[in-house]
């Protein structure tokens, strides 16, 4: 009873008077009345859970588009709320007022600290769980904690599809049914792209010191335990080679949707879930695909081209992969940097970590071909400092407070300007854009 009253209850506040369409609040309505709806509400007869520490909103994005490419019906909490409200939300939105479910399958985005209580409830036939990095030191803590927070809440029946080259992630659920994905070392790449942050370096099995035969970053690739048996985990899904246009997966070539390296990882974990769901024209759908504007933005307005990238403030990991794509785009480029933490500026509950300031490889950024970074924001003097200890030269280096004022330090002459910015300065962001359009735009 209170079940029915809390999914009818949802429907008609958000039917009257839910104004923001993208918020949550139609799944809190529904918890109000009952605060198991989510163990209650009928489910798809197909449900694919999306977790880890980066990539979550991505994946989930490129595999609801070949869902619904193939004919199915999604449900899909696509505005990024990924705690009970939000994912509440999606499967009402596709929940008939008589309780029945109306979709073919359920793609849900989980926040990684929530699964225990969030995985029980939705019991998905597979788990994605794209990576393990520090992150958010508040709220995060350490990996460890992360990897026991998600590997507690697995439950045994669904199939888990992880990273290979993630000595950390792929760890996850021995007692499931594992898939396993890599991209093999490339004939031009470094045996060891060596970055401030790795976060396992001791043997899980016996503590002794592992030996890396191979760093793509971070932690991300082969190593060895010399005293036990412990190494990566054998993968089914391999990127045997890539460009800039297309990856070949166990001999099949496919449309790359962007050719940064953590967007092929994004890519090849969705490409996997729909090889073993049975979807038919992957190929086919990823030729009409494109990565969401909102995260990763790139055209050429006039003569220069402009490059936005979203990423995760408060996350080195994150920030370091953002920072080293745009130090590789061609030409004589200007960065800019907002990456302010808006949510965690305005809480009055916690101080922030600055940290991560300091964990982020900013050294990319000091090349020849790179005239001048603008980093803007409230704490502008720490990143001015930590651009320094990059021993970037301060005659490149602008700092101001004001984002919306980058544009006007931005060079005449400059092949490339790329934005890097968290995901809550995209009001910042879409402003410093329209300026950029209207400065090169003639």
């Amino acid at each position: 009873m209170f079940f029915y009253l809390g999914l009818w209850a949802s429907k008609i506040y958000y039917r009257f008077f839910e104004k923001n369409k993208e918020a949550d609040r139609m799944g809190i309505v529904a918890l109000k009345f009952d605060d198991k709806f989510l163990y209650h509400i009928a489910k798809p007869k197909l449900v694919i859970a999306v977790t880890g520490t980066n990539g979550k909103t991505t994946t989930c994005n490129i595999l609801a588009d070949l869902f619904r490419k193939e004919g199915y019906r999604v449900a899909f909490n696509q505005d990024g709320c990924n705690l009970r409200p939000g994912l509440s939300k999606a499967l009402i939105l596709n929940t008939s007022v008589f309780g029945k479910s109306q979709a073919d399958v359920a793609i849900l985005e989980f926040d990684e600290l929530s699964t225990k209580d969030l995985l029980a409830a939705v019991k998905p036939d597979y788990v994605i769980c794209t990576n393990l990095f520090m992150d958010t030191m508040g709220r995060n803590g350490h990996t460890d904690y992360v990897f026991n927070k998600i590997n507690e809440g697995l439950p045994q029946e669904s199939t888990l599809i992880l990273n290979s080259d993630d000595l950390i992630s792929s760890q996850l659920g021995k007692k499931n049914k594992r898939i396993f994905f890599s991209i093999a070392q490339q004939k031009n790449e470094k045996s060891k792209n060596i970055s401030k942050n790795c976060d396992i370096k001791i043997c899980p099995n016996c503590g002794n010191k592992l030996v890396f035969d191979f760093i793509r970053y971070h932690h991300i690739g082969r190593a060895h335990c010399p005293v036990c048996s412990f190494q990566n985990e054998k993968a089914q899904y391999v990127v045997t080679d890539y460009d800039d246009y297309s990856m070949t997966v166990n001999g099949e070539k496919f449309k790359l949707l962007n050719n940064s390296l953590f967007n092929i990882y994004n890519q090849l974990s969705a490409l996997v879930v729909a090889k073993e769901c049975g979807l038919k024209h992957i190929a086919h759908s990823f030729e009409s695909m494109e990565i969401v504007h909102s995260r990763f933005f790139n055209e050429k307005i006039g003569d220069v081209r402009v490059v936005f990238q979203m990423t995760k403030g408060q996350n080195p990991v994150s920030l370091s992969r953002a920072m080293d794509y745009v130090s590789n785009l061609p030409g004589k480029k200007n960065i800019i940097i907002i990456i302010d933490d808006l949510f965690d500026m305005r809480s009055q509950e916690r101080s922030e970590v600055i940290s991560y300031i300091y964990d982020t490889d900013y050294e990319c950024l000091n090349k020849e071909d790179i005239d001048r970074v603008i980093v803007a924001g409230v704490r502008y003097a720490d990143y001015k400092v930590r651009l320094l200890l990059a021993k970037i030269p301060s005659e490149k280096i602008v700092a101001i407070k004001d984002e919306t004022k980058c544009v006007d330090f931005v060079q005449d002459g400059v092949d490339t300007v790329a934005v890097v910015h968290d995901i809550y300065q995209y009001r910042n962001a879409d402003i410093i854009l329209r300026e950029l359009q209207q400065r090169f735009g003639k």
